[in-house]
Parts: C-alpha cells; sequence; structure tokens
C-alpha cells in the first residue's frame, strides 16, 4: 500500500475513533442527565407525599423541608452542570470574552468577533461540586458546503455562517 493511501486510512480511522468517542461521551452525560432529573422527581415526589401525610394527621411544616429544599438545589446544580458539560461534548466553543458559546472548530466568537483560536483549553466549574472539566478546543474541522446558502456568506473569505452572527467564524471580519 502506498504512503498516501496508508496516511488517509489512518486519517478516516482518526475521525472514525474521535466520532465515536464523541458518540460515546455524549450517550453517557445524555444517561447521567436523565438519571439526575429523575433522582429530583423523586425528591419533588417524596416532598409532596410528606406534605400530604403532615396534614392529613393535622401536623405543620418545619426542618424536613429544609433538607428537602437543599437537595433540590444541589439536585439541580448537578443537572445544570451535566447539561453544561453535554453542550460542550457536543461542540461547543466558550468565548474567553463574552461567554458566548460558538460551534467548535470556529476561529473566532460569532458575538463579538474575539479570537477563539488563541486559547488551548477552557473550563466549565460545577457550582455543586467545585471541579474543572478540561476539553481541548482543538477539533478536526469538517466542512460541509450546503447545495443553497442557509446563511451570511463573509465578503472576504466567503465563508457561510449562521444568519444571527455578527462576525465571521473563518476569518472574524464583521458581516
Amino acid at each position: 500500500m502506498s504512503d498516501s493511501k496508508t496516511g488517509t486510512a489512518a486519517n478516516v480511522i482518526k475521525a472514525v475513533t474521535e466520532g465515536s468517542g464523541r458518540l460515546l461521551k455524549t450517550t453517557k452525560l445524555s444517561i447521567n442527565l436523565s438519571n439526575e432529573e429523575g433522582k429530583l422527581k423523586a425528591i419533588y415526589n417524596d416532598i409532596g407525599k410528606a406534605v400530604h401525610e403532615i396534614y392529613k394527621h393535622g401536623g405543620t411544616l418545619g426542618a424536613m423541608f429544609d433538607d428537602k429544599y437543599k437537595m433540590i438545589v444541589e439536585q439541580e446544580a448537578k443537572i445544570a452542570d451535566i447539561r453544561n458539560r453535554l453542550e460542550i461534548a457536543k461542540g461547543v466553543v466558550i468565548c474567553p470574552k463574552c461567554d458566548t458559546n460558538s460551534k467548535r472548530g470556529s476561529s473566532f466568537c460569532q458575538r463579538c468577533g474575539e479570537s477563539l483560536s488563541g486559547a488551548e483549553e477552557y473550563v466549565v466549574v460545577s457550582e455543586a461540586t467545585a471541579t474543572d472539566h478540561r476539553l481541548p478546543l482543538q477539533e478536526p474541522q469538517q466542512q460541509q458546503i450546503p447545495s443553497q446558502p442557509t446563511g451570511k456568506i463573509c465578503n472576504v473569505c466567503s465563508a457561510t455562517n449562521d444568519p444571527f452572527e455578527r462576525f465571521c467564524l473563518s476569518c472574524g471580519r464583521a458581516l
């Protein structure tokens, strides 16, 4: 097999492996999100049953509800963290200047035009666990050429951008 065919085959294998890894990660995060949402629903159910029992027997509300409220806040923070990690795993880059989500592989922020290529990685901090989740910004960029333009065409580099973007994702010029 020639070197060019070997290189092409290696690139295809690498792309498939990376795509499979991303799919596996997003699937795991989706399952984790569903599990955490289920736990939150169970807490809500426990509260409803407890309120019913308290009122059924002529009781009042108290410290038990404070504990349940804390559990709800913690569960909501976990769910928000998983949703954020899922969004990132699906291919989002967070602008270091304005915190806007842009497509992974974008060179410039769609909102403020800030360069996204300088950052090696970005961090999402979970308030619930105070841990960092680091993902690299560099991702193989697959160019898809639409049959009909569905967005704004950059006058400088002719790249197609989403209609709502104010700056070109390829060259950073104002659209």
